[in-house]
């Protein structure tokens, strides 16, 4: 049974009677994919010539960190598409794993419009299409469209009012893109919606293109994948896959060498270094020393004169209110985690662009 049948504050405004023109995220202005011309497959996070996992294949179909940006005066939008078959994930919600949010950019933050989503029942059918719309705002905004965190998309089109006025979006402020690197967290696991991660809140405070390079289980700090970060251009690097690691002996076999591989190609990039929040209180001297372990990467870059590295304690995230608000499993942040992640965060992230 469909839920707004019993409750209408759960409808989503479907627009009727309307013509739409529809475009390609390509024709507007399409984030968060920056190997897309390489590869030439639209919404998948790395290169096809980086070889990866069968785990990391399916998880980089996955359009977390995806944004499409443009200007309208248009007073509904469409969007129209196909998701690519996907397993359901067990803790995050539909809107925020197979979610689209429509925000509107105002006064330098964003503003929810409506959130699209559709019921995971159907993620693993051979065809699953989509078509969602809404009225928007009246006169001339720019919009934000959050793709995914863990769906894939095969086909998307947006769908504005024939006749309405549709420009690109303006330059961030934040010129180059913020790239993040990290486990299930990074990629947004458990947010209600694609924009509640730490990672495009950060995003958003700086004004920067997002690129997600969030892997569920799968970031494990390998060479290879350093390389590949290495190759961009980048404003910042956030760096925190220590959730990841299995054991302190593959924090001090890859952590270190990891950050190197990126310092050696980009000695002023600013890099900020997380250690993942602490959740099993049992575990308590070994999270210690895996903080350690972490932040001696970062000591070690300061010892040898670099001043544009930066350590932040997960330690510390949900420190004033513990873990049962804060997480939905001791391990992925709710809303709420992800909130606090943001603001333990954003600091380091002020400082290291000179906000």
């Amino acid at each position: 049974m469909d839920l707004a049948t019993l409750d209408k504050n759960f409808a989503v405004t479907k627009v009727e009677g309307v013509e739409f023109l529809m475009f390609t995220p390509q024709e507007l202005t399409l984030e968060g994919f920056p190997w897309e011309d390489i590869n030439e497959k639209p919404y998948r996070r790395l290169p096809d010539e980086l070889e990866v996992s069968p785990e990391v294949a399916r998880l980089l179909k996955h359009s977390s960190g995806g944004v499409i940006r443009f200007c309208t005066d248009s007073e509904a939008i469409m969007l129209k598409g196909r998701y690519i078959p996907f397993v359901p994930s067990p803790r995050t919600p539909p809107s925020g794993q197979s979610g689209f949010d429509v925000m509107m950019w105002e006064n330098s933050k964003n503003v929810l419009v409506m959130n699209f989503q559709k019921s995971a029942a159907d993620a693993c059918a051979e065809k699953f299409d989509f078509e969602y719309s809404c009225y928007l705002r009246d006169g001339m905004h720019e919009y934000r469209i959050y793709m995914p965190t863990y769906a894939g998309i095969e086909w998307l089109e947006i769908g504005l009012v024939k006749g309405s006025k549709v420009e690109k979006a303006p330059a961030h402020k934040t010129e180059k893109p913020i790239l993040f690197y990290g486990s299930s967290v990074t990629q947004g696991a458990c947010a209600s919606r694609p924009s509640n991660g730490h990672a495009p809140l950060l995003a958003a405070i700086a004004d920067a293109e997002l690129i997600n390079l969030g892997f569920s289980g799968n970031a494990l700090g390998e060479p290879e994948w350093a390389e590949w970060i290495a190759k961009l251009d980048l404003s910042c690097f956030v760096m925190d896959y220590d959730h990841n690691a299995p054991n302190i002996e593959h924090l001090r076999k890859t952590h270190e060498p990891f950050f190197k591989i990126i310092r050696e190609q980009h000695p002023d990039l600013p890099v900020i270094i997380i250690s993942k929040p602490f959740g099993k209180i049992e575990n308590y001297d070994l999270d210690i020393e895996r903080r350690d372990m972490v932040k001696q990467t970062y000591l070690n870059a300061r010892a040898q004169g670099d001043k544009n590295v930066y350590f932040v304690d997960g330690m510390e995230f949900f420190k004033e209110v513990g873990y049962e608000y804060p997480t939905a499993d001791r391990t992925h942040p709710t809303d709420l985690g992800f909130y606090l992640m943001t603001k333990a965060i954003e600091p380091a992230l002020r400082e290291a662009l000179k906000l």
